[in-house]
């Protein structure tokens, strides 16, 4: 069981159902990075592929659907590639079929313990629409998918905040369960929510979207004490504060900053004492001569001659980039992450993909690491983050494969990919 303000979810575990001739829908999370058109091996990848392989050693027939990027993104592509890569860690045949095929006919004819990898679920225009599972339950491609099968596992948190077609749309004709990868996120949440006190998250990167509201609902709900905020997302609460920074003001209003700043206002207002910000930054000096257009833009493709300078925030504003959080801010932060009993960490304090910016990410995982607390380290960024800094999994309590569907969970604002495993009366 998995407990929260808005639900306490009794759920059922894939492997308290019999899976032995029934055709499985199994809903993972393989999108993963796309390098010169190359597929990344991720952990997403690698963990689900063990649930396909247990559904598949049951002798389930397992119909695999996942989504890969957006619409009008480079990284929007078929999943041929994913298929390519979880048939090497199965050690077994993976069908992929485009949905142009006859899938229906395929899936019919399936034998037990055969795979089948269903092409991009966004390829299905009614995926990514905002409907109940009553709703999506009527989308075309789901009428045809239903009624071939007879259980839906859900297997990835990271999708569970999402009210899309392939994560609720079968709740209204099967029965929906938890698979292990969930499973295992629901079992480090839960023994989070039963620790009392001493709850720190440190949260970062550029994602902004619904980040302002998720932060106040963690504090509200009390599911964290205090929160270390860096990052993009720092610099937001810091214009809030009045902060100009200068040469980045174009960048914040690309973002839509001035949308946002009225609620990180409020939040300051309510949390005061219980939201800790930036100190000091990190700048891009590309001369070193104080030539505005010399300034390094805000991205992995930061000149390699470009100079770390690190300046208070009171001398703001300036006509460099700011990159990282400084010294003088790392070590506040570390000081809060010693103090606490739990801590979640999510998303990066700069651009770490450069090294000479990558020092307060780096500084601040280590030191969650090295603490003797219970952790969740949590984002796609923060996975690439700890391969590039030689930490691993086992260094903390529990490494997620969600970003913003594990900050809404703490948020205990609801998750539709969660709600539709309750148990029906």
């Amino acid at each position: 069981m998995a407990g929260r303000g808005w639900i306490q979810l009794a759920y059922k575990s894939m492997f308290d159902c019999k899976l032995k001739d029934k055709t499985v829908f199994l809903r993972v999370d393989i999108n993963s990075s796309v390098v010169e058109g190359r597929v990344v091996i991720s952990s997403r990848i690698r963990e689900h592929a063990k649930t396909i392989y247990a559904l598949s050693e049951e002798g389930a027939k397992v119909v695999v659907l996942s989504h890969q990027g957006r619409p009008g993104e480079e990284e929007f592509i078929g999943l041929k590639r994913h298929a390519d890569h979880i048939k090497k860690f199965i050690g077994r045949p993976v069908r992929f079929v485009k949905w142009d095929e006859d899938y229906v006919s395929i899936i019919k004819a399936m034998k037990d313990g055969e795979v089948v990898l269903m092409d991009n679920t966004r390829f299905q225009k009614e995926e990514q629409e905002d409907k109940t599972p009553e709703e999506h339950a009527k989308d075309d491609f789901i009428m045809k998918l239903a009624p071939l099968g007879q259980l839906f596992v859900q297997d990835a948190l990271s999708v569970c905040h999402r009210p899309h077609a392939t994560v609720v749309g079968f709740r209204p004709s099967m029965e929906c369960v938890a698979g292990p990868v969930l499973k295992k996120e629901l079992d480090a949440l839960e023994k989070l929510e039963k620790i009392p006190k001493g709850k720190l998250v440190v949260l970062g990167g550029a994602k902004l979207s619904d980040s302002v509201s998720i932060l106040r609902g963690m504090l509200d709900s009390g599911m964290c004490n205090k929160a270390c905020i860096g990052g993009l997302f720092g610099e937001l609460f810091l214009k809030a504060k009045g902060v100009d920074f200068g040469a980045k003001e174009k960048l914040f209003a690309e973002k839509k900053f001035d949308k946002m700043l009225p609620d990180a206002k409020r939040i300051l207002e309510k949390y005061p004492s219980r939201i800790i910000l930036p100190v000091d930054l990190a700048v891009a000096v590309q001369n070193g001569n104080g030539d505005s257009n010399g300034a390094a833009k805000f991205n992995a493709a930061c000149p390699p001659k470009a100079k770390r300078k690190e300046i208070k925030v009171q001398e703001l504003p300036c006509q460099f980039i700011t990159m990282d959080i400084g010294t003088e801010t790392t070590e506040i932060f570390k000081k809060e992450i010693r103090a606490s009993e739990v801590v979640v960490f999510n998303g990066p304090m700069g651009v770490y993909e450069q090294p000479k910016f990558s020092i307060g990410t780096k500084k601040i995982l280590e030191a969650i690491a090295f603490h003797r607390c219970f952790s969740i380290i949590g984002g796609g960024d923060t996975e690439r983050a700890l391969t590039s800094f030689g930490l691993v999994p086992q260094d903390f309590g529990h490494v997620s494969l969600a970003g913003k569907a594990l900050l809404q969970y703490l948020s205990a604002e609801p998750l539709p990919g969660l709600k539709i495993l309750e148990k029906k009366k």
